[in-house]
């Protein structure tokens, strides 16, 4: 494993195991049964799936960055040569790739199950959409689990905050006195995946050349991201990460305390005379 690279890392924690694997997408698909089988208005079918990935998306961020902290394992990662951006960065792209297959195979199944393949800019659209919420829940999630002490509070906190996120978002109808929380809407990124899930259940979705080029823009951005950041690793000078590099002269190259024992949960220190 590349010593600066906690995208990796991170990564295969969260899938290792075809069991744990099915588990995280057989929970989402089992949430989004009744809006993807049963006939309803395209409105309530739209929320229905948008408040599922509000919530499996922003409580598994929450969650996870919860454990993370308690088994203190996010303390043996800030141990590692990197800055805290890039770990933070890590953290975060990591996070939303466990969370984008789940999320995935529901979208993909209520295209299926709806009949609407639509055209390749409606998909580009619908999948921007979903990435940028994704992103928004994943950062918003680690914000509680970083403040929360125990799970208890994790929970309690990230239903507040999941609740608050759909009313801001126009899941859900609310009363004219609190219209006010309608305010961040023209640029909530999930009230623009709400949307595109309305036009694609009720029968189509036209997408301007705005939209589109924006929504190339933000996937080709993302991916960018996410694919320099598996390619990287290491530090070079200045503390500066490189590709492949091993961090020379650093206190991970001391016998007894290794990149390997960071990763398999243990920083040992070397033996003393």
């Amino acid at each position: 494993m590349i010593p600066g690279n906690v995208f990796r890392l991170q990564l295969a924690a969260a899938m290792a195991g075809r069991r744990r694997m099915a588990l995280r997408i057989g929970v989402t698909v089992l949430l989004a049964l009744p809006f993807l089988l049963v006939d309803m208005p395209a409105h309530a079918q739209a929320s229905g799936l948008a408040m599922v990935i509000v919530f499996t998306a922003f409580f598994g961020a929450a969650v996870g960055h919860a454990r993370l902290r308690a088994d203190q394992r996010l303390a043996r990662l800030r141990l590692l040569p990197i800055s805290p951006g890039v770990l933070t960065l890590d953290l975060v792209l990591a996070s939303m790739a466990a969370r984008l297959g789940p999320t995935a195979v529901v979208l993909a199944a209520f295209v299926a199950v709806n009949g609407r393949a639509g055209a390749v800019a409606a998909i580009l659209s619908l999948a921007a959409a979903l990435t940028v919420s994704l992103l928004l829940l994943t950062v918003l999630g680690m914000i509680i689990g970083r403040l929360a002490r125990d799970n208890a509070e994790v929970h309690l906190f990230g239903a507040l905050t999941a609740v608050v996120l759909a009313a801001m978002s126009g899941l859900t109808p609310l009363p004219e006195r609190l219209s006010g929380l309608n305010v961040l809407t023209p640029v909530n990124p999930i009230t623009w995946l709400h949307k595109t899930l309305v036009s694609l259940a009720a029968g189509g979705l036209t997408v301007s050349t705005g939209r589109l080029v924006a929504a190339l823009v933000v996937l080709v951005c993302l991916a960018a991201i996410a694919i320099e950041r598996w390619v990287s690793g290491g530090v070079g000078r200045g503390g500066r990460t490189k590709r492949g590099a091993k961090p020379a002269g650093s206190r991970f190259d001391s016998p007894g305390r290794t990149t390997d024992n960071l990763e398999n949960g243990r920083c040992s220190e070397p033996p003393r005379e």
